[in-house]
């Protein structure tokens, strides 16, 4: 039988992620599909390596550089791989032997061909585990503190400190590192709430009540989503309650004819069928094929007859849909600070060059989407990031440059969320317990 190390494989999916520039989700994905053979506990080990060492990244590297000669700039990319899972081991997982962090990782470094340089590793780690409670951090009430403490760039610290108070930010940095549950939606076409809850809890899946919304689920100790029957069977998609929360303002009535600009993975348009009974057109759209055929799969696994995903640039401007639909949703591409719980490789990916970049394209889907909606139609735009460049700023300027106006949506809102100004409403990690996410509401002018 062959014995597979999960701490080697943590190992190497931090190297993928770092050396090829792989998204988390995708490599996390893939070694584990590849490690099949590993026990349930010995995956979730390796999840939890992977993405709390991600969360942790800023501090970890911080910690390696106090007590290593060699910096991480110039530490070898498998063994910095090596050093920083285990240095997460060392602090943040009580559970795991100290001893059993460091001798594994002299193992993995000699396994590479790294013999030499097992001693180095070797004598970081054990320092490293000799001073966890005497750690010096900048001082505390400076953005560097944030930054360290809770390992998110400088740069989005002082964005946010710009816009919010200190404690604020604190607390949304602390949120973003705390591992998120699975929310579903239930499919009411299939299904009721209860019924679905209790399907899942004979999986050994631990389930609670959506906060806001009455047909959502949170769940907890769950492996692959997609090898269960209630999933095979369509009872449920996965989206997020603040998600929910835009289909909701968005709005959907039988029988109308619904554009989802920006769609995959699918989820708003998978909703929005589900609310209007699947009776009325969905025009589900995204650039890229492979998630076509995501959302395809989706509505058949669903029974979902109305959408039609369609392979459409939403910066293209097509004239055969000038005044076509009813309400249109842009949800569209952002910098996604709302979703590092989630994405935590997304805080050092990300630059504010980026954001300049995606607000022209956000205003290029808008500015097209606009010629879209039917006079006196409904418009709903959001993203799922914490920037107000991204969000309050571009309804200011869409405001400004075309025939629309924003709509109260106290009366589309869930109990305990209420607009911060008319038509518009953010959630927040913190504060809602939910993704960071931004929705504002058009009305097209009759004339």
């Amino acid at each position: 039988m062959i014995e597979i190390n999960p701490r080697e494989v943590a190992s190497e999916g931090l190297y993928r992620i770092f050396e090829e520039q792989s998204f988390n989700n995708v490599v996390l994905k893939s070694i584990l599909k590849q490690n099949g053979a590993m026990a349930k506990n010995d995956k979730a080990f390796v999840t939890e390596i992977v993405n709390g060492t991600l969360r942790n990244i800023y501090y970890i590297d911080y910690v390696i550089n106090q007590f290593s000669n060699t910096k991480t700039d110039k530490i070898k990319p498998w063994l910095l791989a090596v050093m920083r899972s285990a240095v997460y081991q060392i602090i943040f997982m009580d559970k795991v032997p100290v001893s059993a962090s460091c001798n594994e990782a002299v193992k993995l470094a000699k396994k590479r061909g790294y013999g030499k340089l097992s001693g180095f590793v070797n004598g970081v780690l054990r320092s490293i585990s000799r001073n966890v409670d005497n750690i010096e951090l900048p001082k505390y009430g400076t953005p560097e503190y944030l930054n360290i403490k809770y390992s998110h760039p400088l740069w989005l610290i002082k964005m946010w400190l710009h816009e919010y108070d200190y404690d604020f930010v604190e607390n949304l940095c602390k949120s973003n590192n705390e591992p998120p549950d699975v929310t579903v939606v239930v499919n009411t076409l299939k299904t009721d709430r209860d019924s679905l809850k209790n399907d899942l809890e004979k999986e050994d899946i631990v389930v609670s009540l959506g906060k806001y919304h009455q047909n959502v689920l949170h769940l907890k100790k769950t492996s692959d989503i997609s090898n269960l029957d209630a999933f095979k069977k369509g009872l449920f998609h996965i989206q997020d309650e603040s998600s929910v929360t835009a289909v909701k303002v968005l709005d959907p009535k039988k029988g109308e004819k619904i554009l989802d600009i920006c769609s995959a993975p699918g989820g708003k348009s998978m909703l929005s069928a589900e609310l209007m009974e699947n009776l009325g057109e969905i025009s589900s759209r995204d650039i890229y094929y492979h998630k076509i055929e995501l959302i395809e799969d989706s509505s058949k696994r669903l029974g979902l007859s109305i959408i039609n995903a369609e392979e459409k640039d939403a910066l293209q401007f097509y004239p055969e849909d000038v005044e076509k639909f009813d309400r249109v949703l842009v949800d569209a591409p952002c910098s996604g600070f709302g979703i590092i719980k989630k994405k935590p490789d997304i805080k050092f990916r990300r630059t504010g060059n980026d954001i300049d970049e995606l607000i022209k394209i956000q205003r290029g889907i808008l500015e097209n989407a606009s010629k879209y909606v039917k006079k006196g139609g409904v418009l709903v735009y959001s993203t799922c990031t914490i920037c107000k460049k991204e969000n309050i700023k571009n309804v200011q300027w869409f405001l400004e440059n075309f025939n629309f106006e924003l709509e109260d949506i106290d009366n589309l809102l869930p109990n305990g969320v209420n607009s911060q100004t008319k038509g518009c409403v953010s959630f927040y990690p913190n504060v809602n317990g939910t993704d960071g996410f931004f929705i504002a509401r058009f009305r097209r002018k009759e004339n």
